[in-house]
């Protein structure tokens, strides 16, 4: 883990967040919460506020009228997606610069909004009141991948031309030629930008979810979205037959797999949408 935590901090510019972020997550907390000012504190931003009114004014939300204010569309939304769209927001403006060589960033944040989009489902179709940290967990799982081709592109270009097909060969070659796996990266990430200690447990635990300790149901379901997102990207359907990455993860998670079908469909639905909304398409 040292190790991992060595490659986070060497890129200092991805090591924080802009103190904007977590202001509003300071913000959001707050029990005596002003949605005005919460609005007049995002407004701050040109480049969160363009995204807030996209994605409370897109196909994702489907409200009938025309959004046009940021205390509207934070009354609208709620305060717990507000939350994921500015660490969405925050995340897109971050790395907007960043073109590692051999990383299609495209590519990198579909399958980013795929994960973050079916671990969504997942929550929800277990009742789960917090679907929206269920969200940030699948958007933030690949972030390891990042750090490490833009602090080690040598090396990940060496797994790239070794490595298997899937990400357990990749990851396996990263342990080899690297010292340490992009899951175990992205949890330092997570440690490094002050996330909840349980975010980066599932992100690091996310191809062994039977690691998890109380954390476990969660990674299992990050490990299933990762296996749909990876069908879905190759034009497949996110069924009951799709490879899984782990096969024990079903019953660890509680996803009922008759469901996945449906779980992808609402998923690739929304995929453009969200990407749009964010600025990434």
């Amino acid at each position: 883990m040292r190790l991992a935590q060595e490659l986070v901090a060497s890129q200092e510019h991805l090591a924080s967040l802009p103190d904007l972020y977590y202001k509003v997550r300071q913000a959001l907390i707050d029990q005596d919460l002003d949605i005005g000012d919460l609005a007049d504190l995002i407004a701050s931003d040109p480049s969160l506020t363009a995204s807030l009114l996209r994605m409370a004014n897109s196909a994702f939300y489907g409200f009938p009228r025309k959004i046009e204010t940021l205390s509207r569309a934070i009354s609208l939304i709620g305060l717990d997606q507000v939350g994921e769209i500015v660490l969405a927001s925050t995340l897109a403006t971050a790395f907007q610069g960043i073109r590692p060589h051999r990383m299609d960033m495209g590519r990198f944040w579909r399958g980013s909004i795929r994960r973050a989009l079916m671990c969504r489902q997942f929550s929800r179709s277990l009742g789960e009141r917090d679907a929206e940290r269920a969200f940030v967990i699948g958007l933030l799982s690949d972030m390891g991948h990042l750090v490490m081709y833009h602090a080690v592109p040598d090396l990940m270009g060496i797994v790239l031309d070794t490595a298997g097909e899937g990400i357990l060969a990749q990851a396996e070659k990263e342990r080899s030629i690297v010292g340490c796996d992009f899951s175990e990266v992205g949890a330092a990430l997570c440690a490094a930008w002050q996330l909840p200690a349980g975010i980066g447990t599932i992100i690091g635990c996310q191809l062994t979810p039977e690691q998890g300790g109380e954390h476990t149901a969660e990674a299992a379901r990050l490990n299933l979205a990762i296996s749909a997102s990876e069908c879905l990207e190759r034009g497949e359907a996110a069924g009951a037959a799709c490879p899984l990455l782990s096969d024990i993860a079903p019953d660890l998670a509680g996803v009922d797999l008759a469901l996945m079908p449906v779980f992808g469909e609402h998923c690739e639905s929304q995929l453009e949408s969200v990407m749009g909304s964010l600025g990434l398409a």
